[in-house]
This record gives C-alpha cells, structure tokens and sequence, in this order.
C-alpha cells in the first residue's frame, strides 16, 4: 500500500520570505523523507521544481474566487479523499487578513470528503481598545477561525496557548494538537569557521560577544534598547552582534542617543542559513526580548537554541510550562531592563560550553522537527 499523500497549503513559500514560508519548506522536505508524496500549494511566486525531491509545488492563482475554483480542480485531479495541511495565519491568505471566502472554501472541501487540518500559526487579531479601528478585524478573525475549526478534522497549534482561545469556537470533540515551531536556521557543524568567526567577534578574545537575532521591529526594538542600554553599564567591554534585517539601522539610532555605543556594534546584513549559524555558535550570549514572552513561534529565538546559544528571554502570557525546565535565563517581559543582569550573569556563571549543549539538548528534547513528524505521523491514519 502506497504512502498518503500530503497536500500543504500555504499563503508564501519561498523564495518569498517569512517564518511560515520556511517552516512549510521544511516541512515538506521532513514529509518527503519521511517517503510521503507532497504538494504544495501556493500563491507565491514559485518556480514548479523548486521544492526539491519528492515535493512538488503548485502555484495558486490566487486566494479568493475563481482562483480557488481552479485550485479545487486541480486537487480534484488526485485521488480522495485528498489530506489538506493549512499554514494559516490571517492574514497570510490576502485580503488584508479578512479572506473569509477562503475559509468557506475549505469547509466546502470538508464537506465533499476531504481529510482538512488547520496548523494555527497566528488564530485571529485581538480586540483591543487601543485601535478601536482593528476590532472589526478581530471580529472578522474569530468567524474564520470558527469556519476553519469546522472545516478540520484535527486542529494542530503553534504554541498550547492557542487552545483555549479556539475550543469556544470548536465542534465537540475537536483534537487539538501542538506542533512546535523548529529552527529554520539548522546547526552547521563546522568549528573551523565558527573559531574564525569569533576570533573576529572578540578581537582576538578581548571582548564578550552578545548577540540578538530579530528584524528590530516596533515591539520588540523598544524593550532591546532598555536591555542593551543597560548591559553597557554593566559590560562596557561588550561587543553586540546585530543579526537580522534592520540590524544597522538599530545601531545607528542607538550611536546617536548614546556615545559609549560608538564601537559596540557588529552588523553584518544579511547571512545565508550557514553563515547565521556560525555566527550564533560563536557568541556568548543572546538577547531575546518579546513582549508576550518566550515561544515557539518565535523563530530568531529557536535558532539561538538549535545553535546552542546561551540566552537571556523574556516570560510573559504566550510562554508555557516547558519553558520552566530550560537552561534560558527568563526575565518579565514588562521588565526588560533586567536581561541585562541576566545576560551579565550568564557570561559570569562561564562554562560556556556546558551551557551551549545544555541549550542544544533542550531544543533537540521539545522543539526539533523530529516531534513534529512524529506527531503528525500517528494522526496519519484518522480522517
């Protein structure tokens, strides 16, 4: 009997940047080795042979209308009842995240047979008295949920807190699983170039190197600032490696509002995958702030643990039990000023090494894609 075959659909893939357009490529590649056929299908722009063996990607006309007319014809084409693994976030799918059609179509693709299951990124914007403006949107949001939640045989979550926010919208008896988010900046094994790498770092050893990986955007730059403002009191001898889009820019508006950081910073722009990674391995410490806490959704930061790096995070409403048995230094999210004193004692504590495979084995224990798999394999049978 042949392998089931996996159809994936996903608002971007790449070459189109984001987290999920990563994620579901290597997903694909985990199911393809795993000898399951795979489909991808998409409204990015991508090249048919672009997912390597075993995976084939179609590109969507587009996410509304006639569009998902001829996308239903063309899965129609393959035998049923045809498995449907959504990558869903609003607004993912177009129409600036209110692509209700979208979601009635797959419900309608439920109802003709179809095994439908919805792995929930992001479930729907919150409402919020801040921008009054947005709350039709969330409103808009908790109806797709509901329609996708009705459409799915099973329910997979990027983090377990998703789940009490999306069993009121749920059928009875709803499965509801957690599929971690694993690093898309795998480990590269290649000490050689990673000593090279740090020699530059550190001059030669004379400084501490502290890192943060991020896109430096508005809610999360604000809190690194406090943190980094901070830590050159207590690390004036520090060297600050800025990974990530935006990099430079962040340093730049930091050199203007403080001299002590006129020689602090390191920004390299952009790195392939490799490259990032020997630039994790080789610093001292991380600095990850987000204001709703540490998780798996947070991509910058389950690389710094697949590259073992020792890191100082934030705790806050998104961050689950798991994390209470990490070696993370974990600070309140409302209080970032404090990564600081942990970043600082991190580096103190030394036994560097020990602490970077201490933080590898917590990734490879809970987040590796190899939980992943194992998970979406044992649904394998149920519809």
């Amino acid at each position: 009997m042949s392998a089931p075959a996996w159809h994936l659909l996903t608002g971007e893939y790449p070459p189109e940047g984001g987290g999920i357009a990563d994620y579901t490529q290597l997903l694909a590649r985990a199911l393809a080795d795993a000898g399951r056929p795979v489909h991808v299908w998409t409204p990015a722009r991508v090249e048919p042979a672009s997912g390597g063996e075993g995976v084939a990607v179609h590109r969507m006309g587009g996410v509304s209308g006639a569009a998902l007319r001829e996308a239903g014809a063309a899965l129609d084409r393959f035998p049923a009842p045809r498995r449907l693994l959504v990558q869903y976030a609003p607004q993912a799918w177009g129409l600036r995240g209110l692509n209700v059609p979208f979601c009635r179509w797959l419900l309608a693709r439920r109802r003709a047979g179809d095994d439908v299951r919805v792995m929930f990124h992001e479930p729907f914007f919150p409402f919020g008295w801040q921008r009054p403006q947005r709350n039709l949107l969330a409103g808009v949001n908790r109806w797709m949920a509901s329609l996708l939640l009705q459409a799915s045989t099973r329910a997979y979550l990027s983090i377990a807190a998703w789940e009490p926010l999306l069993r009121p919208l749920a059928p009875a008896g709803l499965a509801f699983t957690v599929l971690p988010i694993p690093s898309t900046i795998p480990f590269a094994d290649h000490p050689e170039n990673v000593q090279v790498t740090r020699d530059v770092l550190t001059g030669g050893g004379k400084h501490p190197v502290f890192v943060h990986f991020g896109t430096y955007g508005d809610m999360i730059a604000p809190m690194l600032v406090t943190a980094l403002t901070a830590l050159i009191d207590r690390r004036p001898d520090a060297r600050v490696l800025l990974l990530g889009s935006g990099g430079a820019a962040f340093a730049d508006l930091l050199r203007a509002r403080d001299a002590r950081f006129a020689d602090v910073f390191w920004t390299p722009g952009y790195l392939g995958a490799e490259a990032l990674s020997w630039h994790l391995q080789a610093s001292d410490v991380a600095i990850q702030p987000y204001p709703d806490g540490a998780d798996t959704r947070r991509t910058t930061l389950m690389a710094c643990l697949a590259n073992g790096v020792p890191t100082a995070t934030t705790r806050g409403r998104f961050t689950d039990s798991v994390w209470d048995a990490s070696p993370l230094r974990m600070e309140s999210a409302d209080r970032p000023v404090r990564l600081a004193d942990a970043a600082a004692e991190l580096l103190a504590t030394g036994g560097r090494e020990r602490i970077s495979a201490q933080t590898r084995e917590f990734y490879l224990a809970n987040f590796a894609m190899e939980h992943t798999m194992a998970r979406l394999l044992a649904d394998e049978g149920g519809g």
